[in-house]
């Protein structure tokens, strides 16, 4: 089973580095949230495992009833690193309502990996959450870092961005407040 799988992750990496291998010219970004893309219609995900904290396991499923902000990142991502504070930022001004940053290292460094960063960057709001790449791969796209995904309370993605954003420019908030009034 194991060699099956690894094959076909094999297969499916070579797929995917072609078809996202210009990826910006397929999803053009400005650095703004203004460049999500809508997916339509929203597309339901399944419940990806990963781990919170340095042993604890959860999944996506955990999020249900929440707006989610699901990024992916990796210490080894110098965007990835420049978003990272301005999430935390984000999580800190919905603090107390159905959002939440859920910002996942996905790099071979784990949570030791990920700590580090967090202390080096002073993270404060956001839970610090890892896993792997071929988890999420059944599900996502990640061959791209940073990559942001918009997930509704009922666990469906209604918009992606696969590049840095400007999390503390204020039509960042507007569209985490718009998704929010339209529950």
């Amino acid at each position: 089973m194991f060699v099956i799988r690894t094959v076909l992750m094999l297969v499916w990496f070579s797929v995917a580095s072609v078809a996202w291998a210009n990826h910006a010219a397929t999803e053009p970004s400005d650095g703004t949230v203004n460049s999500f893309i809508k997916v339509d219609p929203p597309r339901v995900v399944k419940p990806v495992p990963m781990l919170r904290g340095e042993s604890d396991p959860i999944d996506l499923s955990f999020f249900k009833g929440k707006l989610v902000l699901l990024n992916f990142w990796a210490t080894w991502c110098p965007p990835c690193l420049r978003e990272l504070p301005a999430l935390d930022r984000l999580q800190q001004r919905f603090a107390g309502q159905d959002f939440e940053v859920v910002a996942v290292a996905l790099d071979q460094r784990g949570y030791a990996g990920a700590r580090e960063f967090y202390d080096k960057l002073n993270i404060q709001h956001l839970g610090l959450y890892h896993g792997s790449v071929e988890a999420f791969g059944e599900e996502f796209p990640v061959d791209v870092f940073p990559a942001n995904f918009l997930i509704d309370p009922q666990g469906r993605v209604l918009s992606f961005m696969r590049s840095y954003a400007d999390w503390d420019a204020p039509e960042a908030d507007k569209m985490i407040q718009d998704h929010l009034q339209a529950r």
